[in-house]
């Protein structure tokens, strides 16, 4: 039994109905292969659109939530941290906390198409075991691309911008802060490690194409150097997806590195790899400090010794972790039904002294300066 409100305000006539209304809603399921993500997707805009949320923005917005920046998200799930829901909100993607997509979602009370479910399991999706998408890093990437601020101002301290932090620099850079606490006991540790094939943390192939896709659904082909708002070349999500999918995927890691400021001949061989590098690295560097000091923080392990002695190796590992990833788009470029993962595996680089340990030294030597000038010792 549900009930609806008939009101006739020029009447003032109001009254609550009860009515015997069944479900006819399809049962979804969770989506094994990308054509089915594209059609789980229709399927949740299709009752979006019933429930009065016609604009693609907001659905994305309230797909969104369902991973990241809520809740009742996966991320909260295993995180349990408010703050992550607040900063996935409010300077990553600009936004606020979506509405609730485990209502939204529903025809009714009792709709029995489970959407909700079926999205939340369908966060990571393989079309192949080597052809894959992390589907909340995508569309959490389209909810940022919609905001000119999310994907175009630089957060200070933080290593980039919302847009960049909630994908490849969030991914890689929180891969530096854990591999960099892994060599102070361990310095041959190799940067590749980074970059499983299999796995949901870091540098993972499934993060890595969900990160770079987050960039790519939507693009226009026509300015593909352009991060623009996806909403303004498409009205659906899984338009949007499916074009991806057929007509986009083999030229992604092209696309991705044009919007990263790469510049091509036209043998498609990058011109200015080190000015790519160099800014990768430095986003990635800046991240690491940001992210493993929540992490010490959040987690209460490790203290301001242990910060310091993995501090010193941030830049070499960011470089060498710059390097694999440039190296594995390439590769993309020139072989596009490949995955997206590690090719090279560079030896890793020494520690470097801090600007801490610098300081220090600096004033050591000052200190035995003054001690040979003092005429009373």
């Amino acid at each position: 039994m549900n009930t609806f409100i008939l009101e006739v305000s020029s009447i003032g006539y109001k009254k609550d109905l009860r009515l015997n209304v069944e479900c006819s809603c399809e049962k979804s399921k969770p989506a094994k292969n990308f054509k089915e993500l594209v059609e789980l997707v229709k399927q949740a805009e299709e009752m979006l659109i019933l429930n009065g949320y016609d604009e693609m923005g907001d659905r994305i917005h309230i797909l969104r939530g369902i991973y990241y920046g809520t809740k009742w998200s996966l991320d909260y799930s295993v995180e349990k941290s408010t703050m992550r829901n607040i900063a996935f909100n409010i300077p990553y993607t600009t936004t606020t906390t979506p509405p609730d997509a485990r209502e939204k979602l529903k025809c009714l009370e009792e709709c029995k198409s489970d959407l909700f479910n079926s999205l939340y399991q369908s966060y990571e999706v393989f079309d192949t075991p080597y052809v894959a998408v992390d589907f909340g890093h995508l569309i959490i990437g389209l909810e940022a691309r919609k905001s000119e601020v999310a994907k175009s101002i630089h957060i200070p301290s933080q290593g980039g911008t919302g847009l960049e932090i909630c994908t490849w620099v969030g991914d890689l850079g929180g891969g530096v802060g854990k591999l960099s606490v892994d060599r102070i006991k361990n310095s041959k540790i190799r940067a590749k490690t980074l970059f499983s094939i299999n796995g949901h943390s870091y540098g993972t192939m499934v993060n890595l194409e969900g990160d770079i896709a987050s960039y790519i659904v939507g693009m226009d082909e026509n300015n593909p150097s352009k991060i623009d708002n996806p909403t303004e070349n498409f009205s659906t999500i899984h338009e949007a997806l499916l074009d991806y999918f057929d007509c986009k995927w083999d030229n992604r890691t092209l696309y991705f590195l044009k919007m990263l400021g790469g510049k091509f001949d036209g043998n498609n061989n990058l011109i200015n790899r080190a000015k790519v590098e160099e800014k990768i690295t430095e986003h990635l560097d800046e991240f690491a400090s940001w992210y493993l000091g929540l992490r010490m923080k959040d987690k209460d392990s490790g203290g301001l010794e242990e910060f310091n002695d993995a501090l010193g190796h941030f830049e070499p590992l960011s470089e060498e972790v710059a390097s694999i990833f440039v190296d594995g788009l390439l590769h993309v470029i020139n072989k596009p039904k490949d995955m997206i993962t590690a090719r090279t595996n560079p030896d890793p680089k020494h520690r470097r002294k801090t600007s801490f340990e610098k300081n220090k030294e600096r004033m050591e030597r000052i200190k035995e300066k003054i001690k040979d000038l003092n005429p009373f010792d």
